[in-house]
């Protein structure tokens, strides 16, 4: 069975675990023997360090896919403690931007420069396992002391993702959310709105063009969780609980109330209750429209904590559940874990013990817990439950109250589909704006959508 839903059972039942167990901006590759990176963002100039190895070490390089400047002192401490705790490896860190990645990596794959190591986001896996560039470790997870402590139903739903093979060690996730200023709200005497109707009230309330300033940050580039979690939760999925497709494989996301639900949508940029600029706002003008308080609500996950601390400050914002239809329930797409894959540099048959011990030593409670109380990301590691910092951290409760939720569901992104990355990244940015500017209508965009994955689907069963 290759739905999402497994992800968001998964998550669910570790959360239950947790229960009883009682990026400022995009920039370029940094670089260091040392080690470093980090979220949705990094610096203008790459950061070089020496790059010879001790003699007599293995080099195992690796390579970031969201690095941010938070990040990099992270990954920085992280690679000089792994180099110094043993004297058999020595990792070299390169960390990108998350818009340059997917180049930088194809273009490692298709002249063979492939790091040993990568970090990957959930919803490209699959692109990456059908240029064969990923190595299945399960053999060398089943060896692992520690692999019990990895959350086992998140394991499960990435074999399910590779067909019964594991191209990767989880080590955090990200939670959709929405995030607001507080101050905004309190001074304005503004409730937190609960449901999408209470939302676009306020959005046309607090729209104040003359002054530049806006209830609402909307983005128009990469647009995907935002718009998907939108147009699913008005439509109440459908009828079909989260999956794009109905029992004939046909995609259903250009039924008439998606299109109502993408008109509305739309309709929040066409009537300027958000800035002109949205229409090209990306990860970093978003949140930079939030932290200058030219709006005082996004929706993003869980991720973009950091920004908004650096930005707003502590205790000046805070998280809130995603927006809920008429009926009480939400959908949003964004449960999905972040991974370190071992590359296939030598052959399938070739000895990646080297790399597997780097993800071992990434995926540990010490360095999952650096990662994820600073960036705002749910571990996966049972050993970070029982730490003080998790336990004490303001956001992990309305995280694991959203997923015992009932009125909660994933939506079912077809990530098994090599081409859906590159589709939700390019295709639905293009049509999304092209709506926003009139150069298009909902109704043309979605039918577009949904003829291309009823046809991606359709190959896919076929080839299975």
């Amino acid at each position: 069975m290759k739905k999402l839903l497994a992800l968001a059972l998964a998550s669910g039942m570790l959360v239950s675990g947790i229960t009883g167990c009682g990026g400022k901006q995009e920039a370029a590759p940094a670089t260091t023997a040392a080690g470093a990176a980090g979220s949705e963002a990094a610096k203008e100039t790459p950061k070089e360090t020496a790059k010879t190895a001790s003699k007599d070490r293995e080099v195992i390089e690796f390579w970031f896919h969201a690095a941010d400047e938070k990040n990099n002192e992270i990954y920085e401490a992280v690679f000089e403690e792994f180099n110094n705790s043993q004297d058999k490896y020595e990792a070299r860190y390169t960390g990108f931007a998350n818009k340059d990645f997917p180049d930088k990596f194809a273009m490692a794959i298709a002249t063979n420069t492939m790091p040993d190591v990568v970090s990957l986001g959930f919803s490209n896996v699959m692109t990456y396992v059908a240029q064969d560039a990923l190595i299945d470790v399960n053999d060398y997870f089943e060896g692992w002391e520690d692999k019990s402590k990895i959350a086992p139903s998140m394991v499960e739903t990435l074999k399910e993702l590779g067909g019964g093979k594991l191209y990767g060690v989880p080590y955090n996730y990200n939670q959709e959310i929405s995030w607001y200023n507080t101050k905004f709200f309190e001074e304005n005497g503004i409730e937190v709105p609960k449901t999408q109707k209470e939302f676009l009230a306020l959005c046309e309330k607090y729209a104040n063009p003359d002054e530049g300033t806006y209830f609402y940050s909307l983005r128009g580039v990469k647009p995907y969780d935002n718009l998907l979690g939108w147009i699913f939760t008005y439509a109440d999925g459908g009828g079909y609980n989260g999956s794009y497709f109905d029992e004939n494989g046909n995609c259903i996301i250009n039924k008439p109330e998606f299109v109502e639900a993408l008109d509305l949508y739309a309709s929040i940029y066409k009537n300027g209750w958000v800035s002109g600029d949205c229409v090209n706002n990306g990860f970093n003008e978003m949140v930079a429209e939030f932290g200058s308080q030219t709006a005082m609500y996004i929706m993003h996950n869980s991720s973009s904590r950091s920004s908004h601390m650096s930005n707003l400050g502590d205790g000046n914002f805070d998280a809130a559940k995603a927006l809920a239809n008429d009926e009480g329930r939400y959908y949003t797409s964004a449960i999905q874990p972040q991974l370190y894959a071992v590359t296939n540099t030598k052959g399938e048959d070739a000895d990646y013990t080297g790399a597997f011990e780097l993800c071992k030593y990434l995926s540990s409670a010490s360095t999952v817990e650096k990662i994820s109380k600073n960036l705002g990301r749910i571990p996966v590691n049972s050993d970070n439950y029982e730490n003080q910092w998790f336990k004490e951290d303001k956001f992990m409760p309305l995280y694991q109250e959203i997923m015992t939720d009932e009125n909660f569901i994933q939506i079912q992104n077809p990530y098994w589909l090599t081409s859906y990355f590159n589709f939700i990244n390019n295709d639905m940015t293009a049509d999304f704006q092209a709506v926003l500017l009139g150069d298009m209508t909902s109704q043309e965009a979605l039918d577009r959508w949904a003829d291309f994955l009823t046809k991606e689907q359709a190959a896919y069963k076929q080839n299975q």
